[in-house]
Protein backbone atom coordinates (compact mmCIF):
# COMPACT_ATOMS: atom_id res chain seq x y z
CA UNK A 1 0.00 0.00 0.00
CA UNK A 2 0.98 3.60 -0.45
CA UNK A 3 1.98 5.73 2.55
CA UNK A 4 1.26 9.39 1.88
CA UNK A 5 3.28 11.31 4.45
CA UNK A 6 5.92 10.86 7.11
CA UNK A 7 7.47 13.43 9.40
CA UNK A 8 10.37 14.24 11.58
CA UNK A 9 9.99 15.66 15.05
CA UNK A 10 10.96 19.21 15.84
CA UNK A 11 13.41 19.97 18.65
CA UNK A 12 11.82 21.05 21.88
CA UNK A 13 13.71 24.34 21.77
CA UNK A 14 14.34 25.68 18.26
CA UNK A 15 17.32 27.99 17.83
CA UNK A 16 16.71 31.17 15.86
CA UNK A 17 18.85 31.28 12.73
CA UNK A 18 21.19 34.31 12.79
CA UNK A 19 22.29 34.94 9.18
CA UNK A 20 25.20 37.09 10.33
CA UNK A 21 26.86 34.01 11.83
CA UNK A 22 26.98 32.43 8.38
CA UNK A 23 27.60 35.45 6.16
CA UNK A 24 30.95 36.35 4.71
CA UNK A 25 33.09 38.16 7.23
CA UNK A 26 33.74 40.95 4.75
CA UNK A 27 30.03 41.81 4.55
CA UNK A 28 29.66 41.83 8.33
CA UNK A 29 32.73 44.04 8.64
CA UNK A 30 31.38 46.37 5.96
CA UNK A 31 28.09 46.73 7.86
CA UNK A 32 29.99 47.68 11.03
CA UNK A 33 32.09 50.24 9.12
CA UNK A 34 29.00 51.82 7.56
CA UNK A 35 27.28 52.01 10.94
CA UNK A 36 30.21 53.95 12.40
CA UNK A 37 30.27 56.24 9.35
CA UNK A 38 26.51 56.88 9.72
CA UNK A 39 26.97 57.87 13.34
CA UNK A 40 29.57 60.43 12.26
CA UNK A 41 27.45 61.69 9.32
CA UNK A 42 23.77 61.08 10.18
CA UNK A 43 22.56 63.23 7.27
CA UNK A 44 24.57 61.36 4.60
CA UNK A 45 21.86 59.62 2.54
CA UNK A 46 24.35 57.62 0.44
CA UNK A 47 25.94 56.05 3.53
CA UNK A 48 22.53 55.28 5.01
CA UNK A 49 21.28 53.65 1.81
CA UNK A 50 24.39 51.48 1.47
CA UNK A 51 24.11 50.44 5.13
CA UNK A 52 20.49 49.40 4.61
CA UNK A 53 21.30 47.41 1.47
CA UNK A 54 24.15 45.58 3.22
CA UNK A 55 21.81 44.85 6.14
CA UNK A 56 19.30 43.33 3.71
CA UNK A 57 22.03 41.03 2.34
CA UNK A 58 22.64 39.88 5.92
CA UNK A 59 18.86 39.47 6.44
CA UNK A 60 19.13 42.01 9.27
CA UNK A 61 15.74 43.37 8.30
CA UNK A 62 15.15 45.39 11.46
CA UNK A 63 18.31 47.41 10.87
CA UNK A 64 17.42 47.91 7.20
CA UNK A 65 13.84 49.00 7.91
CA UNK A 66 14.93 51.40 10.65
CA UNK A 67 17.47 53.01 8.34
CA UNK A 68 15.09 53.35 5.39
CA UNK A 69 12.38 54.88 7.58
CA UNK A 70 14.87 57.38 9.03
CA UNK A 71 15.87 58.35 5.48
CA UNK A 72 12.23 59.08 4.65
CA UNK A 73 12.06 61.54 7.53
CA UNK A 74 14.76 63.61 5.79
CA UNK A 75 13.67 62.92 2.19
CA UNK A 76 10.11 61.56 1.91
CA UNK A 77 10.19 61.87 -1.88
CA UNK A 78 12.79 59.08 -2.39
CA UNK A 79 10.85 56.52 -4.44
CA UNK A 80 13.68 53.98 -4.36
CA UNK A 81 13.67 53.99 -0.56
CA UNK A 82 9.89 53.54 -0.60
CA UNK A 83 10.31 50.57 -2.92
CA UNK A 84 12.96 48.92 -0.73
CA UNK A 85 10.78 49.39 2.36
CA UNK A 86 7.78 47.91 0.58
CA UNK A 87 9.79 44.86 -0.47
CA UNK A 88 11.07 44.33 3.09
CA UNK A 89 7.60 44.53 4.61
CA UNK A 90 6.38 42.15 1.90
CA UNK A 91 9.04 39.61 2.93
CA UNK A 92 7.91 39.93 6.54
CA UNK A 93 4.28 39.32 5.59
CA UNK A 94 3.15 42.84 6.60
CA UNK A 95 1.17 43.37 3.43
CA UNK A 96 -0.80 46.45 4.50
CA UNK A 97 2.36 48.41 5.32
CA UNK A 98 4.10 47.08 2.22
CA UNK A 99 1.20 48.20 0.01
CA UNK A 100 1.38 51.79 1.32
CA UNK A 101 5.09 52.15 0.47
CA UNK A 102 4.82 50.34 -2.87
CA UNK A 103 1.89 52.46 -4.06
CA UNK A 104 3.74 55.69 -3.18
CA UNK A 105 6.89 54.41 -4.92
CA UNK A 106 4.94 53.51 -8.06
CA UNK A 107 3.12 56.84 -8.16
CA UNK A 108 6.32 58.85 -7.63
CA UNK A 109 8.33 56.90 -10.21
CA UNK A 110 8.33 57.58 -13.93
CA UNK A 111 5.58 55.59 -15.70
CA UNK A 112 6.96 52.44 -17.30
CA UNK A 113 10.28 52.70 -15.42
CA UNK A 114 11.93 49.66 -13.85
CA UNK A 115 11.09 51.01 -10.39
CA UNK A 116 7.40 51.43 -11.25
CA UNK A 117 7.24 47.97 -12.84
CA UNK A 118 8.89 46.37 -9.80
CA UNK A 119 6.38 48.06 -7.49
CA UNK A 120 3.50 46.83 -9.67
CA UNK A 121 4.92 43.28 -9.53
CA UNK A 122 4.96 43.26 -5.73
CA UNK A 123 1.53 44.90 -5.51
CA UNK A 124 0.14 42.13 -7.72
CA UNK A 125 1.84 39.54 -5.50
CA UNK A 126 0.23 41.11 -2.43
CA UNK A 127 -3.19 41.01 -4.09
CA UNK A 128 -2.74 37.33 -4.90
CA UNK A 129 -1.38 36.52 -1.44
CA UNK A 130 -4.34 38.23 0.22
CA UNK A 131 -6.93 36.18 -1.60
CA UNK A 132 -8.87 34.69 1.31
CA UNK A 133 -9.05 31.22 -0.22
CA UNK A 134 -6.76 29.39 -2.61
CA UNK A 135 -7.26 26.08 -4.36
CA UNK A 136 -5.08 23.88 -6.54
CA UNK A 137 -3.97 20.35 -7.18
CA UNK A 138 -3.12 17.64 -9.68
CA UNK A 139 -4.74 14.54 -11.18
CA UNK A 140 -2.64 11.63 -12.48
CA UNK A 141 -4.01 8.87 -14.71
CA UNK A 142 -1.84 6.08 -16.03
CA UNK A 143 -0.92 2.47 -16.60
CA UNK A 144 1.81 0.39 -15.00
CA UNK A 145 3.49 -2.95 -15.65
CA UNK A 146 5.30 -4.83 -12.90
CA UNK A 147 7.38 -7.97 -13.21
CA UNK A 148 6.36 -8.96 -9.67
CA UNK A 149 3.10 -7.17 -8.94
CA UNK A 150 2.21 -9.19 -5.81
CA UNK A 151 5.72 -8.89 -4.27
CA UNK A 152 6.01 -12.69 -4.07
CA UNK A 153 9.22 -14.74 -3.79
CA UNK A 154 10.94 -15.71 -7.00
CA UNK A 155 11.29 -19.38 -6.01
CA UNK A 156 8.30 -21.61 -5.36
CA UNK A 157 10.34 -24.13 -3.29
CA UNK A 158 11.32 -22.53 0.02
CA UNK A 159 12.98 -23.59 3.26
CA UNK A 160 10.66 -22.81 6.17
CA UNK A 161 11.84 -23.75 9.67
CA UNK A 162 14.23 -26.24 8.14
CA UNK A 163 11.62 -27.98 5.97
CA UNK A 164 11.18 -27.68 2.19
CA UNK A 165 7.79 -26.20 1.29
CA UNK A 166 6.27 -25.82 -2.18
CA UNK A 167 4.32 -22.57 -2.43
CA UNK A 168 0.91 -22.22 -3.98
CA UNK A 169 1.36 -20.64 -7.47
CA UNK A 170 -0.72 -17.65 -6.33
CA UNK A 171 1.84 -16.92 -3.60
CA UNK A 172 4.84 -16.82 -5.96
CA UNK A 173 5.85 -13.65 -7.74
CA UNK A 174 3.64 -12.86 -10.73
CA UNK A 175 3.71 -10.10 -13.35
CA UNK A 176 0.66 -7.96 -14.01
CA UNK A 177 -0.67 -4.71 -15.50
CA UNK A 178 -2.76 -2.18 -13.68
CA UNK A 179 -4.49 1.11 -14.45
CA UNK A 180 -4.65 3.79 -11.79
CA UNK A 181 -5.84 7.27 -10.93
CA UNK A 182 -4.35 9.39 -8.17
CA UNK A 183 -4.38 12.98 -7.15
CA UNK A 184 -3.98 15.64 -4.55
CA UNK A 185 -6.03 18.74 -3.83
CA UNK A 186 -4.75 21.59 -1.65
CA UNK A 187 -6.81 24.43 -0.25
CA UNK A 188 -5.91 27.26 2.11
CA UNK A 189 -7.71 30.15 3.78
CA UNK A 190 -5.86 33.23 5.03
CA UNK A 191 -6.57 33.71 8.73
CA UNK A 192 -5.77 37.42 8.47
CA UNK A 193 -2.93 37.29 10.98
CA UNK A 194 0.55 37.94 9.55
CA UNK A 195 0.30 35.23 6.92
CA UNK A 196 -1.20 32.46 9.06
CA UNK A 197 -3.30 29.94 7.12
CA UNK A 198 -5.81 27.17 7.60
CA UNK A 199 -4.82 24.43 5.15
CA UNK A 200 -6.40 21.20 3.93
CA UNK A 201 -5.03 18.45 1.67
CA UNK A 202 -7.04 15.62 0.13
CA UNK A 203 -5.01 12.73 -1.29
CA UNK A 204 -6.50 9.76 -3.14
CA UNK A 205 -5.48 6.72 -5.17
CA UNK A 206 -7.30 3.89 -6.93
CA UNK A 207 -6.03 0.96 -8.99
CA UNK A 208 -7.40 -2.01 -10.95
CA UNK A 209 -5.28 -5.01 -11.97
CA UNK A 210 -5.66 -7.09 -15.10
CA UNK A 211 -5.21 -10.50 -13.45
CA UNK A 212 -4.48 -10.30 -9.70
CA UNK A 213 -7.75 -8.76 -8.63
CA UNK A 214 -7.07 -9.24 -4.92
CA UNK A 215 -4.66 -6.28 -5.32
CA UNK A 216 -7.40 -3.91 -6.53
CA UNK A 217 -7.36 -1.01 -4.09
CA UNK A 218 -8.66 2.46 -3.24
CA UNK A 219 -7.46 4.80 -0.53
CA UNK A 220 -7.98 8.39 0.55
CA UNK A 221 -6.65 10.69 3.23
CA UNK A 222 -7.60 14.16 4.43
CA UNK A 223 -5.17 16.40 6.36
CA UNK A 224 -6.40 19.70 7.81
CA UNK A 225 -5.15 22.31 10.25
CA UNK A 226 -3.48 25.69 10.76
CA UNK A 227 0.01 26.76 9.72
CA UNK A 228 1.81 29.76 11.15
CA UNK A 229 4.23 32.28 9.65
CA UNK A 230 7.33 32.11 11.87
CA UNK A 231 8.49 35.60 10.89
CA UNK A 232 6.90 36.84 14.13
CA UNK A 233 9.76 35.02 15.92
CA UNK A 234 12.42 36.44 13.57
CA UNK A 235 12.57 33.09 11.75
CA UNK A 236 11.85 34.37 8.26
CA UNK A 237 10.75 32.23 5.30
CA UNK A 238 9.53 29.52 7.68
CA UNK A 239 6.16 27.95 8.50
CA UNK A 240 5.06 25.65 11.33
CA UNK A 241 1.83 23.72 10.94
CA UNK A 242 -0.30 21.24 12.88
CA UNK A 243 -2.97 19.04 11.32
CA UNK A 244 -5.42 16.24 11.86
CA UNK A 245 -5.52 13.09 9.74
CA UNK A 246 -8.56 11.07 8.63
CA UNK A 247 -8.21 8.26 6.12
CA UNK A 248 -8.88 4.73 5.03
CA UNK A 249 -8.32 2.10 2.36
CA UNK A 250 -10.08 -0.73 0.60
CA UNK A 251 -8.41 -3.84 -0.81
CA UNK A 252 -10.00 -6.54 -2.97
CA UNK A 253 -13.36 -4.72 -2.75
CA UNK A 254 -13.34 -5.01 1.06
CA UNK A 255 -12.57 -2.49 3.77
CA UNK A 256 -8.88 -2.82 4.60
CA UNK A 257 -8.12 -0.20 7.25
CA UNK A 258 -9.30 3.07 8.78
CA UNK A 259 -7.12 5.61 10.54
CA UNK A 260 -7.20 8.75 12.67
CA UNK A 261 -4.20 10.80 13.68
CA UNK A 262 -2.36 14.07 13.77
CA UNK A 263 0.87 15.59 12.62
CA UNK A 264 3.19 18.56 12.58
CA UNK A 265 5.17 20.06 9.70
CA UNK A 266 7.97 22.58 9.46
CA UNK A 267 9.02 24.26 6.21
CA UNK A 268 12.01 26.58 6.03
CA UNK A 269 14.01 28.36 3.33
CA UNK A 270 17.37 29.14 5.01
CA UNK A 271 18.67 30.84 1.85
CA UNK A 272 17.83 31.36 -1.78
CA UNK A 273 19.27 27.98 -2.86
CA UNK A 274 18.03 25.58 -0.19
CA UNK A 275 14.90 24.49 1.62
CA UNK A 276 14.05 22.12 4.47
CA UNK A 277 10.84 20.15 4.98
CA UNK A 278 10.26 18.17 8.19
CA UNK A 279 7.17 16.17 9.14
CA UNK A 280 6.09 13.96 12.04
CA UNK A 281 2.82 12.05 12.37
CA UNK A 282 1.09 9.60 14.68
CA UNK A 283 -1.84 7.50 13.49
CA UNK A 284 -4.17 4.96 15.08
CA UNK A 285 -5.08 2.28 12.54
CA UNK A 286 -7.80 -0.37 12.55
CA UNK A 287 -7.49 -3.26 10.06
CA UNK A 288 -10.38 -5.43 8.90
CA UNK A 289 -10.15 -9.16 8.14
CA UNK A 290 -11.54 -10.46 4.85
CA UNK A 291 -11.65 -13.67 2.84
CA UNK A 292 -8.28 -13.10 1.14
CA UNK A 293 -6.74 -11.28 4.13
CA UNK A 294 -8.10 -13.20 7.17
CA UNK A 295 -5.46 -12.16 9.76
CA UNK A 296 -4.76 -8.53 8.83
CA UNK A 297 -6.45 -7.32 12.05
CA UNK A 298 -3.29 -8.50 13.82
CA UNK A 299 -1.78 -5.22 12.56
CA UNK A 300 -4.14 -3.05 14.64
CA UNK A 301 -2.17 -0.39 16.51
CA UNK A 302 -0.30 2.88 16.28
CA UNK A 303 2.02 4.12 13.58
CA UNK A 304 4.59 6.88 14.12
CA UNK A 305 6.27 8.30 11.00
CA UNK A 306 8.96 10.89 10.50
CA UNK A 307 10.72 12.39 7.47
CA UNK A 308 13.24 15.16 6.94
CA UNK A 309 14.04 16.37 3.41
CA UNK A 310 16.68 18.88 2.32
CA UNK A 311 16.62 20.46 -1.15
CA UNK A 312 19.55 22.33 -2.69
CA UNK A 313 19.52 24.24 -5.98
CA UNK A 314 23.00 23.43 -7.25
CA UNK A 315 22.42 25.25 -10.55
CA UNK A 316 19.53 26.91 -12.37
CA UNK A 317 18.64 23.60 -14.01
CA UNK A 318 19.73 21.14 -11.29
CA UNK A 319 18.18 20.55 -7.87
CA UNK A 320 19.53 17.93 -5.44
CA UNK A 321 17.79 16.45 -2.40
CA UNK A 322 18.54 14.18 0.51
CA UNK A 323 16.10 12.49 2.85
CA UNK A 324 16.05 10.54 6.10
CA UNK A 325 12.92 8.73 7.28
CA UNK A 326 11.72 6.55 10.11
CA UNK A 327 8.63 4.51 10.96
CA UNK A 328 7.40 2.53 13.96
CA UNK A 329 4.28 0.32 13.88
CA UNK A 330 2.78 -1.29 16.97
CA UNK A 331 0.53 -4.32 16.47
CA UNK A 332 -1.64 -6.87 18.24
CA UNK A 333 1.02 -9.56 17.74
CA UNK A 334 4.78 -9.24 18.01
CA UNK A 335 5.57 -10.59 14.55
CA UNK A 336 3.70 -7.64 12.99
CA UNK A 337 5.29 -4.98 15.24
CA UNK A 338 8.25 -3.35 13.46
CA UNK A 339 10.44 -0.30 13.04
CA UNK A 340 12.34 0.98 10.04
CA UNK A 341 14.94 3.61 9.18
CA UNK A 342 15.79 4.76 5.69
CA UNK A 343 17.68 7.21 3.54
CA UNK A 344 17.17 8.45 -0.01
CA UNK A 345 19.05 10.76 -2.34
CA UNK A 346 18.08 12.17 -5.69
CA UNK A 347 18.08 15.05 -8.07
CA UNK A 348 16.10 16.71 -10.84
CA UNK A 349 17.64 18.19 -13.97
CA UNK A 350 15.69 20.45 -16.34
CA UNK A 351 16.70 20.67 -20.00
CA UNK A 352 15.43 22.06 -23.27
CA UNK A 353 12.98 19.93 -25.22
CA UNK A 354 14.72 17.95 -28.00
CA UNK A 355 11.49 18.11 -30.05
CA UNK A 356 10.62 21.31 -31.87
CA UNK A 357 6.91 20.60 -31.57
CA UNK A 358 7.16 20.67 -27.76
CA UNK A 359 8.41 24.02 -26.50
CA UNK A 360 8.32 23.42 -22.75
CA UNK A 361 11.49 22.22 -20.97
CA UNK A 362 11.68 18.57 -19.92
CA UNK A 363 12.73 17.23 -16.52
CA UNK A 364 14.48 14.02 -15.47
CA UNK A 365 14.43 12.88 -11.85
CA UNK A 366 16.61 10.11 -10.42
CA UNK A 367 16.35 8.70 -6.90
CA UNK A 368 18.01 5.86 -4.99
CA UNK A 369 17.03 4.72 -1.52
CA UNK A 370 17.52 2.17 1.24
CA UNK A 371 15.38 1.05 4.22
CA UNK A 372 16.32 -1.22 7.11
CA UNK A 373 13.33 -2.91 8.78
CA UNK A 374 13.21 -5.15 11.86
CA UNK A 375 10.29 -6.98 13.49
CA UNK A 376 9.84 -7.69 17.18
CA UNK A 377 9.13 -11.47 17.28
CA UNK A 378 9.40 -14.57 15.06
CA UNK A 379 6.20 -15.39 13.18
CA UNK A 380 6.39 -19.17 13.78
CA UNK A 381 5.77 -19.90 10.09
CA UNK A 382 9.07 -18.80 8.61
CA UNK A 383 11.07 -19.30 11.82
CA UNK A 384 10.53 -20.27 15.46
CA UNK A 385 13.65 -18.44 16.65
CA UNK A 386 14.42 -15.47 14.35
CA UNK A 387 12.34 -12.36 13.83
CA UNK A 388 12.13 -10.92 10.34
CA UNK A 389 14.95 -8.60 9.18
CA UNK A 390 14.64 -6.77 5.85
CA UNK A 391 16.87 -4.64 3.64
CA UNK A 392 14.98 -2.75 0.95
CA UNK A 393 16.56 -0.96 -2.01
CA UNK A 394 15.20 0.98 -4.96
CA UNK A 395 16.36 2.99 -7.97
CA UNK A 396 13.79 5.14 -9.78
CA UNK A 397 13.91 7.37 -12.83
CA UNK A 398 11.13 9.70 -14.06
CA UNK A 399 11.09 11.64 -17.33
CA UNK A 400 8.50 14.43 -17.40
CA UNK A 401 7.46 15.84 -20.78
CA UNK A 402 5.11 18.85 -20.60
CA UNK A 403 2.82 19.39 -23.56
CA UNK A 404 1.04 22.41 -22.03
CA UNK A 405 1.57 24.53 -18.97
CA UNK A 406 -0.90 22.35 -17.08
CA UNK A 407 -0.49 18.95 -18.78
CA UNK A 408 2.51 16.62 -18.90
CA UNK A 409 3.36 13.02 -19.70
CA UNK A 410 5.50 11.12 -17.18
CA UNK A 411 7.53 8.00 -17.98
CA UNK A 412 8.70 6.08 -14.92
CA UNK A 413 10.97 3.07 -14.49
CA UNK A 414 12.01 1.50 -11.21
CA UNK A 415 13.98 -1.43 -9.87
CA UNK A 416 12.97 -2.63 -6.40
CA UNK A 417 14.69 -5.29 -4.29
CA UNK A 418 13.84 -6.58 -0.82
CA UNK A 419 16.34 -8.88 0.90
CA UNK A 420 15.10 -10.75 3.98
CA UNK A 421 16.01 -13.60 6.30
CA UNK A 422 12.43 -14.82 5.62
CA UNK A 423 12.38 -16.44 2.19
CA UNK A 424 8.65 -15.76 1.78
CA UNK A 425 9.32 -12.00 2.03
CA UNK A 426 12.25 -11.79 -0.37
CA UNK A 427 11.49 -10.46 -3.84
CA UNK A 428 12.61 -8.33 -6.78
CA UNK A 429 10.37 -6.17 -8.95
CA UNK A 430 10.81 -4.14 -12.12
CA UNK A 431 8.32 -1.42 -12.97
CA UNK A 432 7.43 0.60 -16.04
CA UNK A 433 4.76 3.27 -15.98
CA UNK A 434 3.23 5.87 -18.29
CA UNK A 435 0.97 8.56 -16.88
CA UNK A 436 -0.67 11.88 -17.71
CA UNK A 437 -0.52 14.66 -15.14
CA UNK A 438 -3.07 17.50 -15.15
CA UNK A 439 -2.50 20.40 -12.74
CA UNK A 440 -5.08 23.01 -11.81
Amino acid sequence: MVAFACLNSLPATAQVFDPREHAEKEIVARQAQLLQAMLREPDNMQLAFEYAIVSVRLEDYEAAIGTFERMLVFAPELARVRLELGVLYFRLGSFDTARVHLEIARDDAAPGSELANTADTYLAAIEKAEEPAKFGGAIVVGGRYQTNANAGPGDSLLNLNGFPVLLNPDASGSPDWNAFISGGVHGSVDLGNQGDLFEADLLFYGSRYADIHRLDNELAELNFGPSFNMGRFDLYNARLGFYGIVGGARLDNENYYAQLGGGAKFEYLPDIKSSVNARMEIRRRWFYDSLNYPTVSNRDGYQVLGKLTYFYQLADALQLRGQVMGDYESAEVGYEENWELGVAAGGTVIFASPLQALNYPWAFDLEAGYIRREYADPDGFNSFTQAERDNEFWLRGILTVPVREDVAFAFTSEIHRLQSNYETRQYSNGLGMVSVVKTF
